[in-house]
């Protein structure tokens, strides 16, 4: 049960039954927010089952939800979409001039660093 979960974890020095009752609520609520948000995003991309991309994707786009789940990761669900905004800027000859240069397009093979 969630109070003796709460007991082991040693949240407090007691334990009432009502503060169990109120977490319980506080983590239905949440769940249910992050399902709806999920059905929409699911909905959206025409699709009927809930996966774990449409649950990353519902949670990065809400606001709310965003700080509770910024140190989460979640297996199978992709990176947001997006296009970085150093790669939309405006282009012209002299833009990629010198990377070969650099060495950033091949690799040298067979040398010794």
């Amino acid at each position: 049960s969630l109070r003796r979960r709460m007991k082991v974890s040693r949240v407090g020095k007691f334990i009432r039954p009502a503060s169990v009752v109120y977490l319980g609520a506080v983590l239905e609520y949440l769940l249910a927010e992050v399902l709806e948000l999920a059905g929409n995003c699911a909905r959206d991309n025409k699709r009927k089952i809930i996966k774990p991309r449409h649950v990353m994707m519902a949670v990065e786009m809400d606001d709310e939800l965003k700080p509770l789940f910024s140190d989460v990761i979640m297996p199978s669900s992709g990176v947001v979409p997006g296009v970085h905004t150093c790669l939309i800027g405006k282009r012209d000859q002299d833009t990629f001039r010198g990377w070969a240069r650099q060495g950033l397009s091949k690799t040298q093979v067979g040398t010794k660093e």
